[in-house]
């Protein structure tokens, strides 16, 4: 039995064959439309809107003319891709920067009306300044208008003046 055993392992065996495959057909993603965006444009497209809609490159059209149409261009080229801020259509008018917290992002922007908290005067206080000798020169003093001035020094004794 061992014999037999030893023989069988012994005995030249047919050596194993590999099979190859063809591997079966990626598919491939559908082609963008073809667009005019250069590659440097495609990694800043701020930088790109910047560039084509300068005054001297546009030339008579009016700015959101030339925004439009650049951001149309982008769209194309960059997909779902582009920023939230060149949107051609549905775009709010003013977007201000926004802090990291937009998913990390330090270039994060928040678009919409801005909140603005009110002043407490509409117009500057009015001040009156002084010039004031000093050692070296002078510097000037100033109070708001209708302060009460101090007139030197004072001591309040027992509560009065």
């Amino acid at each position: 039995m061992l014999a037999a055993f030893a023989l069988l392992l012994l005995a030249p065996q047919a050596a194993p064959t590999v099979v190859w495959e063809a591997p079966p057909a990626a598919e491939a993603p559908p082609p963008r439309p073809a667009h005019n965006v250069p590659e440097w444009g495609l990694a800043d497209p701020f930088g790109y809107e910047r560039a084509r809609c300068s005054p001297q490159l546009r030339g008579a059209r009016s700015l959101e003319v030339c925004q439009a149409e650049v951001r149309a261009q982008l769209a194309l080229a960059l997909g779902p891709d582009l920023p939230d801020a060149l949107r051609p259509e549905g775009m709010a008018g003013d977007c201000q920067m926004a802090q990291a917290a937009q998913g990390g992002s330090s270039y994060g922007l928040q678009c919409g009306p801005q909140s603005r908290a009110p002043t407490d005067s509409p117009r500057p206080k009015e001040v009156d300044c002084r010039p004031r000798p000093e050692r070296g020169g002078f510097s000037s003093e100033c109070r708001p208008v209708g302060t009460t001035e101090d007139k030197g020094l004072t001591l309040k004794l027992w509560g009065n003046d």
